[in-house]
């Protein structure tokens, strides 16, 4: 059993090591094409890029339904047992899904614009270039074909449809510092991008089944039967709300400061927390990672290698953390200056906090999933809940007293209300279902 959980270490960690390439490469180009967008805009209007984005993916992911995370569920099963008539039926229902959600998406979006644009920090000119950027929602959403890699265990598909998105971004805001264009452009570019990621991935998603004679003809509107899921809608909404949470907590308070301290120190919000989040991405990559590998425990029933694989990787993520930490306090200014063009004064004191804030999360990587596995979704979304609630007001308060400090330290704090929220019912249910160590007749098994 050791072996074994030696082995599914070694997935992890090799499936996360395509992902962190595929976003390192990401990361370094978008060093590059933010400095270059700055460039052309000035920091006001590209404060102004970064909060109409950054809106359009919060509206995105508050009305995404998590669709990849029902497909391994309750997909992974049948998959792996040849039961190619229920896996298609699941497939086509989270296609739906995806569709679905990021309609409803974009007409939230537009409403949204329509109603609160100004109040959220850009000028009442940009509001017609914002209104047509929301119809980019209606294709964000990837969530059935990231599924397929992951049931696939084709990692690596992933990260190489997220470079198509990378090399249209990079190539429009080149040509727009370039040529010297504005913001309807760089917004255009920003839309562009997201159409190359969905085109590439529904593609690829698709040519990888059929390649495996996983799926015969495409019928959309194939029908899910009750006994394919039992609880389907309610694993979907449970995980989905849980993402919501998690998008108020990272996107709104980016766009709460943009309406309480104006789009110039949002920007600099933005760039910090981007740059406490690239540093610590290697490890949050981990977590897609992460469910396959708990769900081939969970059917296993091998509980104790769940508990031993938790362990190491939290033991993991600590030393990294510090590694972290140290590689921030030399060169996280450094980043800042560069990306902003200007010298911030804080810029030091913001990044380790946006890093502080990311070493909380890195310590929700191995619970969340784990949680969602064993069917404790519920105490995930619970916590998510205390915490935003906890989170909204608190960085208006903190952000009004001691501005950008402020909203960042309050992120901290709530990181962490959520770190601890999460690591109580973890240790209860271990300690029930595999307390101590190993029994050795499990051991010699």
């Amino acid at each position: 059993m050791a072996v074994e959980d030696t082995a599914t270490l070694r997935r992890i960690f090799g499936n996360t090591g395509f992902l962190v390439a595929g976003r390192a490469t990401n990361a370094v180009c978008s060093f590059l094409y933010m400095a270059w967008a700055v460039r052309a805009l000035g920091l006001s209007q590209f404060g102004v890029l970064m909060l109409v984005t950054t809106f359009g993916s919060a509206i995105s992911a508050a009305t995404h339904l998590q669709s990849w995370q029902p497909l391994l569920h309750y997909g992974t099963e049948p998959f792996q047992k040849g039961d190619l008539s229920r896996f298609n039926r699941l497939l086509f229902f989270c296609m739906r899904a995806d569709l679905l959600s990021g309609a409803v998406g974009s007409l939230v979006g537009m409403l949204g614009v329509w109603l609160f644009g100004t109040s959220m920090g850009w000028p009442q000119a940009d509001q017609a270039a914002a209104m047509f950027y929301m119809l980019t929602i209606s294709f964000m959403n990837t969530g059935w074909s990231t599924g397929v890699f992951r049931l696939c265990n084709a990692f690596w598909l992933s990260s190489a449809c997220d470079l198509s998105g990378v090399a249209v971004r990079m190539v429009g805001t080149g040509l727009g510092l370039w040529l010297h264009l504005g913001l309807d452009y760089f917004l255009l570019v920003w839309s562009m991008t997201q159409l190359a990621m969905f085109i590439t991935n529904s593609v690829m998603g698709w040519w990888l089944l059929r390649n495996d004679g996983k799926v015969g003809t495409f019928r959309l509107f194939h029908p899910i039967r009750i006994t394919d899921a039992p609880g389907i809608w309610r694993f979907t909404l449970s995980t989905s709300g849980n993402h919501v949470l998690g998008t108020v907590f990272n996107q709104f308070g980016t766009l709460l400061v943009g309406g309480l301290l104006g789009p110039t120190d949002a920007a600099v919000y933005r760039v910090s927390r981007q740059i406490g989040d690239g540093i610590a991405k290697p490890a949050q990559l981990m977590m897609p990672a992460l469910y396959p590998e708990f769900i081939r425990l969970r059917e296993k029933h091998d509980w104790y290698g769940l508990k031993h694989v938790t362990l190491r990787l939290f033991m993991l993520i600590g030393g990294f953390s510090l590694v972290l930490m140290a590689f921030a306090l030399v060169a996280g200014n450094t980043f800042l200056t560069w990306m902003l063009q200007v010298h911030w004064p804080g810029g030091s004191l913001m990044i380790m906090l946006m890093l502080g804030n990311a070493i909380m999360g890195l310590g929700i990587v191995p619970l969340e999933p784990l949680l969602t596995v064993v069917g404790k979704v519920s105490h995930v979304l619970i916590g998510r809940i205390v915490v935003t609630i906890t989170y909204l007001p608190l960085v208006y308060v903190m952000a009004s007293k001691w501005h950008l400090a402020g909203a960042a330290a309050a992120s901290v704090v709530a990181s962490l209300m959520m770190l601890l929220i999460c690591m109580r019912p973890v240790i209860v249910w271990f300690s029930k279902v595999a307390p101590g160590h190993r029994p050795r007749e499990v051991t010699d098994h």
